[in-house]
């Protein structure tokens, strides 16, 4: 009966002219697939593999001091390109992951030895960032910095996901190479960096482009080490989850271990959540705030909004705007409306009281038209 309905099928194919040239396209296309269904290596290959990527060699610190420097200096002229020439050279994913496989399969010489590189290479990078700091007479950072001092939700989402790809791409010795990729998603180097500047340059940081925002160097050096954890932690347990899926170990002997990375994971999400909400309110009220200006063209055009910062205390937002803004432009019933529509927008998402505060800096404008010697 079955192989009656299956002729019937391939005869009502055959008989059909679309249908015929779509099959003969699609064997076109697919019939090398086979060739590319590579096999995973084998367990003594991924740990020869890992034990020589968790040597605390001469290679390693050598490139990991370069990258410090690199994404140091990238830090401090606020370049997003130097930044990611820093996370391509550092090689400090390497020994995290062989901290994964080493869990799985309960190699825990492997473990410390790995554990022991990656705690050398978290001080070594702090220190590099930190005497850069005292070196450099630099009190005043840039984007780059302030985007590594309040990780969220989303930062232990990318984490996760790259410990998955890094730790699959070790399997497959057709993408191995994918691990550079990996370590720029993730950005292990750069957060430690934030740390070691924020600890060098002093008490306060004034913010670059934004001059009367300061801030605490410790909440920045605390905030930035704070996502360096947080991808740590994501990083190994979602590794040690696709070494067990790929029959490296198992998930008995890891138990144990997993779930002490867990129940990190778990306090992390504390501060985490806190800062998604943060990023969320802070979102929204950007918004309103383009749709304010948006609606009254005679005032954007003469104004400029530099920073917006949203702090959450229980129920309470504490919000601060800075902007900049011609004598006279802003009038008081603007700002009305426009702390009315913050109010109101915020309300429905469950703040119950506002404070807001709007600094704005008063400009000069002057033309000169017409000059001639």
């Amino acid at each position: 009966m079955k192989n009656h309905k299956k002729r019937g099928f391939l005869k009502l194919i055959f008989n059909n002219s679309f249908l015929r040239h779509l099959l003969i396209f699609w064997k076109a296309i697919s019939s090398s697939w086979r060739v590319y269904l590579e096999k995973p290596l084998t367990v003594e290959e991924l740990r020869l593999n890992r034990e020589a990527a968790s040597i605390p060699s001469f290679g390693f610190f050598f490139l990991l001091i370069c990258a410090a420097i690199i994404a140091t200096f990238g830090l401090i002229a606020d370049s997003t390109a130097v930044i990611i020439g820093a996370m391509i050279v550092a090689p400090l994913m390497n020994p995290i992951l062989s901290m994964a496989f080493a869990i799985v399969t309960r190699n825990w010489t492997l473990y410390k030895r790995s554990m022991i590189t990656v705690a050398l290479g978290t001080l070594s990078t702090i220190l590099i960032a930190f005497v850069i700091g005292l070196l450099i007479p630099v009190d005043v950072v840039g984007a780059e910095v302030m985007a590594r001092t309040k990780p969220n939700l989303i930062d232990l989402g990318i984490a996760i996901a790259a410990g998955a790809a890094g730790s699959f791409s070790l399997t497959r010795q057709s993408i191995a190479n994918s691990i550079a990729g990996v370590a720029i998603a993730v950005a292990l180097v750069p957060p430690l960096c934030v740390t070691g500047l924020g600890l060098g340059i002093g008490n306060k940081i004034v913010v670059q482009h934004i001059g009367s925002l300061i801030i605490s160097s410790w909440d920045v050096s605390v905030g930035s080490f704070l996502l360096f954890i947080v991808n740590l932690a994501g990083i190994i347990f979602t590794a040690c989850l696709v070494f067990i899926s790929q029959s490296y170990g198992s998930f008995i002997k890891a138990f144990q271990t997993l779930l002490i990375w867990l129940l990190i994971i778990a306090l992390l999400c504390g501060p985490l959540t806190g800062s998604m909400k943060e990023f969320i309110v802070a979102s929204r009220v950007q918004l309103e705030i383009r749709k304010l200006r948006q609606e009254h063209p005679e005032i954007s055009l003469q104004t400029q909004v530099n920073h917006i910062d949203v702090q959450l205390e229980g129920n309470t937002a504490y919000i601060m705007v800075l902007a900049n803004a011609p004598e006279g432009v802003i009038t008081d019933e603007y700002l009305k409306s426009g702390e009315k529509r913050i109010f109101d927008v915020l309300t429905n998402m469950g703040v119950k009281s506002i404070d807001l505060v709007i600094r704005i800096i008063p400009v000069r404008v002057e033309e000169y038209r017409g000059i001639k010697r």
